[in-house]
């Protein structure tokens, strides 16, 4: 009983943040250089893409069939939720690329320095009947997602932005998206699936 109150808890929190973030993802927080340094911010896209290079594809396959490897979109947002870092691959999808910018933006803009979750959290709670069903019609200027592949980035207990990857399945945008953020992990007590005791899910 009480780890469903927790999930209802957190599920009323994040409508509030839901109904108030839309272009104010940043608001209580000071205007200026991106929270981010440019050094950091390309380190978290060549580990991404790194990983991307050795990750089998779900669904890309050569002439002959043999399975080939991911080509991602990668994006970066920073706490104010702006976009500072971007790597797209070739021949990765286009549609995508808004994919991979909404999933940085989602896991950046409902995680925080006391709690974090990912685009994969929203899922079960976005289902018809959920606690969060229709959170996606909020926040329509970037837009929300609400399957794998976006993770928060902090620097130690500061959460300083979020990174979203999309151009295979949602498993391997996520593998994607983790090996992006190592290094940039959220502090394991304050994930939700630690929260929730594993009620609700941060990664697979």
């Amino acid at each position: 009983m009480r780890g469903i109150q927790t999930i209802v808890g957190l599920a009323a929190a994040l409508v509030a943040l839901g109904t108030g973030a839309g272009c104010q993802a940043g608001a209580g927080h000071a205007s200026g250089p991106s929270s981010i340094p440019a050094a950091e911010v390309t380190r978290i896209l060549d580990q991404a893409e790194a990983a991307a290079k050795r990750i089998e594809s779900l669904l890309r396959v050569d002439g002959s069939g043999k399975k080939q490897t991911c080509r991602m979109h990668i994006m970066v947002v920073d706490r104010e939720g702006e976009l500072v870092g971007r790597r797209s691959m070739a021949d990765a999808w286009v549609g995508s690329i808004s994919i991979a910018h909404a999933k940085a933006f989602t896991a950046l803009a409902f995680s925080s320095n006391e709690n974090a979750l990912t685009t994969r959290t929203l899922g079960p709670l976005t289902q018809p009947g959920g606690p969060l069903w229709n959170i996606g019609n909020s926040n329509r200027k970037t837009g929300l997602i609400e399957f794998p592949g976006g993770m928060p980035l902090y620097r130690g207990n500061e959460l300083i932005g979020g990174i979203g990857v999309s151009g295979d399945g949602v498993d391997q945008d996520e593998e994607v998206a983790a090996a992006g953020a190592k290094g940039f992990e959220a502090p394991h007590a304050i994930r939700v699936d630690t929260v929730t005791k594993n009620g609700v899910p941060y990664t697979k």
